[in-house]
C-alpha cells in the first residue's frame, strides 16, 4: 500500500482471493492490533480478521454514534462496537446473564475502556509472596517473564499510546517522564491536596488521551475524535495506513485445523460464506472469554480435549477483578471541570500485610441517573439483590441517594483476583455467546475487600465523607483475564514463555487470557507490552530473511 493510499483499500468486501499469508492476527483489541501493528512495521505480511465491523469512514462503518451499553439487539450492538450477546455464568452469587463491558469490532474493548494504562507493580511478577496464605489457589511463584524483562516494553507501551501522567512516588521504575496531563478540576485538586495532607502519596493518573480542546474523555463509548488512544487509532490504523497490513471485517473465526504441531488452517465465516485461510503463524488475540472457546471449538481426534489443552488447563484459571465505586466528597464544593480520569493512589497496594490493590479516580458524578442505572444493573449482576424493589421505587430512591453526594468525585478500587482451577468458561452451544462460565467468589477475596474498604474509610474520615456505591458483587467483568496462561512448565502451563502454544510451533496468544495472576491494577497496558514483547518473538523466530520478504511482497 502506498503513502497516498486509504485504509479504506485495505478493508476486504469478501474473502481475500490470496488465501495464504505470513501472519494472521484473530482479534482487533489491544493484544491483537498492538501485536499486528509491530509485525507489520517490521516487515511482516499481516491479515487481520475481525468478527465486528471497520468502525471508522464510510457506510461499511457503524454509525458514527457513541457506543449505547444499553442496546440489546445483536446487530445494533454490532454497529456500535459492542459484544453482541449476554454473557451468561454461574456465579456464588446464583445464576447471572449481562451485557459485559466488551467490545467487538475495530479497537476492541479499547473502544470502551476509559484508557487508564497503568504498569504492574514489580512485586506482581511474584505473585505467590503476596499472597503466601491462600493455599487452594493455582497462584504461580513467579511469572515465566521478570519485571525487568517487561520494563522496556512498557516504556514502548506507553509512548506508543500517548500516556499522560506524572510517576507515581511509591515506585521507583520510571526512567522518562511521561507527557505532562492537563491542570486538575478545582475539585480534584482540593481532594488530591487533602489526601497528600493525611500522608497519602497520590498522583496523576496514567492515561492513554491527547486531551485535545473540547475532549470528553470518552468512557464506556468509542472516541470519535481520535484524542483517546485505543487500539484501533494507534495501532490498527497505522498498520493499514502504511505498512501494508490488510483486515477482514465481519469474519467469524469458526475454529483452527492443526496438522501435528502446526496450525495449517484458520476456518471462517462471513456472511454465510465458509472459507479457510493459511498461514504461517496464527495469533490468536479474540479475548479472555473467547480465545480459550476457540481453541476447546477446534478439538480433533488428536486433540481431543481442545487445541493446545494437553495440560487440560485450557479455559480455567478464569479472573477478573473486583471494584467497588466509591462516592469521596470534597472539603467543600467546587467546580469539576477537568480530566475525568485524574487521580490514583497506591497507598493501598500492600496494607496490614495484605496485597490489596488501587484507587481511582473516574469521573463520574453522582447523578439520579447515574444511581438508577447503577440500581438497575445491580440485580442482573447479583440475582439475590433487591429482588423486592420496583422500578416506581428505585425512581423515588435515587434522586434522595444523590444529594449527600452531588459535589463528590467517584473514585473505584481494583482488587487483585486469584486464579483458582475451578474458576473456568467453556463451549455451550445453547448459550447466548457460545459460552458458559463459572466462578466462585472466595472468602479471601470478600476478606480483602472488605479490608482495603474499612483501610480508606479510617484515613479519610477526618476530611471527606465517602459511600460505597457498589453491592455485594463487585466483580469487574471488563478486566477478565487467565483462560490461557503462560509459563515454564507445560503440564500447568497452555502457552510458553514467548506466548506460544507449548503443543503448536506456530500459535500465539496476545490477549489478557496469558495472564497466570491478575494484579492489582488495569490490565490494558500490560497486554499492550507483553503484545510487543510477542511480537519480537515472532519476528525471530520467522528468521533474518523475513523483513525484505515481506517489504517486496506489500
Amino acid at each position: 500500500m502506498t503513502e497516498n493510499e486509504s485504509p479504506q483499500q485495505s478493508i476486504l468486501d469478501r474473502p481475500p482471493r490470496q488465501l495464504d499469508w505470513e501472519i494472521v492476527v484473530i482479534g482487533t483489541g489491544m493484544g491483537g492490533a498492538t501485536a499486528g501493528y509491530a509485525l507489520a512495521q517490521m516487515g511482516h505480511r499481516v491479515l487481520f480478521l475481525e468478527k465486528g465491523h471497520f468502525l471508522f469512514g464510510d457506510a461499511k462503518t457503524a454509525n458514527g454514534k457513541p457506543s449505547i451499553l444499553e442496546a440489546n439487539t445483536p446487530e445494533v450492538r454490532l454497529r456500535e462496537g459492542l459484544w453482541p450477546w449476554s454473557l451468561q455464568g454461574s456465579t456464588s452469587f446464583g445464576d447471572v446473564e449481562f451485557f459485559g463491558s466488551l467490545g467487538c469490532g475495530s479497537g476492541g474493548t479499547t473502544n470502551l475502556y476509559a484508557a487508564q494504562l497503568e504498569r504492574l507493580a514489580p512485586a506482581d511478577f511474584r505473585p505467590r509472596a503476596n499472597h503466601a496464605d491462600v493455599v487452594d489457589s493455582t497462584l504461580p511463584e513467579e511469572w515465566p517473564v521478570p519485571y525487568e524483562q517487561f520494563a522496556p516494553y512498557y516504556r514502548r507501551a506507553e509512548r506508543l499510546f500517548h500516556v499522560c501522567g506524572t510517576p507515581d512516588p511509591l515506585a521507583r521504575e520510571f526512567e522518562e517522564p511521561l507527557r505532562i496531563p492537563p491542570p486538575l478540576s478545582p475539585r480534584d485538586q482540593d481532594i488530591f491536596d487533602s489526601f497528600c495532607e493525611l500522608g497519602l502519596h497520590p498522583y496523576r493518573a496514567h492515561v492513554g488521551c491527547d486531551f485535545i480542546e473540547g475532549c470528553g474523555e470518552c468512557g464506556s463509548t468509542r472516541c470519535h475524535r481520535a484524542c483517546k488512544s485505543g487500539a484501533a487509532n494507534r495501532c490498527l490504523l497505522p498498520a493499514l495506513e502504511k505498512c501494508g497490513a490488510t483486515m477482514l471485517p465481519q469474519c467469524d473465526v469458526l475454529r483452527l485445523e492443526a496438522d501435528g504441531p502446526n496450525v495449517k488452517r484458520v476456518h471462517c465465516r462471513r456472511l454465510g460464506e465458509d472459507f479457510s485461510i493459511r498461514a504461517r503463524v496464527v495469533v490468536l488475540a479474540a479475548g479472555a472469554f473467547m480465545s480459550p472457546i476457540l481453541l476447546m471449538n477446534s478439538r480433533s481426534p488428536r486433540w481431543p480435549d481442545g487445541l493446545a489443552n494437553s495440560s487440560g488447563m485450557l479455559g480455567r484459571n478464569l479472573m477478573f477483578h473486583t471494584s467497588d465505586m466509591i462516592a469521596i466528597s470534597p472539603r467543600k464544593p467546587l467546580c469539576d471541570i477537568g480530566p475525568k480520569k485524574a487521580i490514583a493512589v497506591n497507598d493501598f497496594y500492600f496494607s496490614d500485610g495484605k496485597k490489596l490493590g488501587t484507587l481511582q479516580s473516574v469521573g463520574l458524578p453522582v447523578t439520579r441517573q447515574w444511581l438508577l442505572s447503577s440500581m438497575r444493573a445491580a440485580p442482573r449482576r447479583n440475582p439475590h439483590l433487591w429482588r423486592q424493589f420496583s422500578r416506581p421505587f428505585l425512581g423515588l430512591v435515587s434522586p434522595l441517594a444523590a444529594i449527600p453526594f452531588r459535589a463528590a468525585a467517584v473514585f473505584a478500587t481494583i482488587v487483585e483476583d486469584l486464579p483458582y482451577y475451578e474458576n473456568r468458561v467453556w463451549p455451550d452451544s445453547s448459550a447466548n455467546s457460545g459460552l458458559r462460565f463459572h466462578y466462585r467468589y472466595p472468602d479471601e477475596l470478600r476478606e480483602r475487600n472488605s479490608l482495603l474498604r474499612g483501610r480508606i474509610a479510617e484515613t479519610l474520615k477526618s476530611r471527606h465523607r465517602m459511600a460505597v456505591l457498589t453491592g455485594e458483587n463487585n466483580l469487574n467483568y471488563g478486566h477478565v483475564c487467565g483462560t490461557c496462561r503462560f509459563g515454564d512448565d507445560p503440564a500447568s502451563s497452555v502457552l510458553d514463555r514467548n506466548n506460544r502454544a507449548h503443543d503448536l510451533s506456530n500459535l500465539y496468544v496476545v490477549d489478557a487470557s496469558f495472564f497466570p495472576s491478575s494484579g492489582g491494577t488495569n490490565p490494558a497496558l500490560t497486554i499492550a507490552a507483553n503484545a510487543l514483547r510477542v511480537a519480537d518473538a515472532i519476528h525471530h523466530s520467522l528468521g533474518n530473511d523475513s523483513t525484505t520478504r515481506c517489504v517486496a511482497r506489500s
